[in-house]
């Protein structure tokens, strides 16, 4: 039965009641076994559509069904528990995410595995390396543990690669405003430093920096998100997490 890692998170209702009754929910399905589970934490909203603090955990299962039955599972608990799908980032009952299927990659239209976005979510990595410190992340083959001390590391130094000079400084000077206690720079100039909390690309496959060439470790591919400024400040806040 391989290990999965799920993530659980809510804010509205009495979500340590929900998120109990969903590993109960889960633990009864004939071909799940609940094992691990953090702590709740709360955590600060990231984004605009909420205020409500939300309450973040991880569990692990051991599961005899295919990620994408896994995933329809999940989905079903959420729906049972009330969960309302309206807009991101808002408010919600229940989010439960799939993050780790064993040491499986894929990548479908309705699952990718690992989750996208758990290796550099404070919201996700805190409560994650109380039961999965020492758990590789397949794709950036790096511990659990190691991915949130990256995070933790100050000060915090977020590289842009892939824009235009006179882009990329504009961007620069927004988010400097925003985060004055994150140390900006541009991949294609800045050389003093070679090992950045994260390196977010906003290029296309035909940018003098290929998304190839950045180190594995700290690069995120954020090409959807260069006319999005409010995307990229919530990326920083999820990372920097200002519980």
């Amino acid at each position: 039965m391989p290990d999965c890692y799920i993530a659980l998170g809510g804010n509205q209702g009495n979500v340590r009641e929900t998120f109990d009754r969903a590993l109960q929910r889960l633990d009864a399905h004939p071909d799940i076994v609940v094992g691990k589970r953090s702590q709740w934490i709360e955590t600060t909203p990231v984004g605009s559509q909420t205020e409500e603090i939300f309450l973040n955990g991880a569990a692990q299962l051991s599961v005899e069904l295919s990620p994408e039955a896994l995933l329809t599972e999940l989905q079903t608990v959420e729906t049972e528990l009330g969960r309302v799908r309206e807009v991101r980032w808002g408010a919600r009952t229940l989010d439960l995410d799939l993050l780790l299927f064993d040491q499986l990659i894929l990548q479908k239209d309705q699952l990718t595995v690992p989750h996208p976005a758990c290796w550099y979510r404070r919201f996700v990595l805190d409560p994650l390396v109380e039961i999965a410190a020492d758990v590789i992340h397949p794709v950036k083959q790096a511990t659990i543990g190691e991915l949130q001390q990256r995070l933790l590391q100050r000060p915090f130094v977020f590289s842009l690669a892939g824009l235009p000079q006179a882009e990329s400084l504009a961007l620069i000077q927004e988010l400097q405003s925003r985060f004055p206690e994150v140390e900006f720079s541009r991949w294609e100039s800045d050389e003093q430093h070679a090992d950045p909390s994260l390196v977010a690309w906003f290029g296309e496959e035909n940018t003098t920096t290929a998304f190839e060439s950045l180190p594995l470790l700290p690069r995120l591919d954020a090409s959807e998100m260069q006319s999005d400024t409010e995307q990229i400040v919530w990326l920083l806040q999820s990372a920097l997490d200002f519980r």
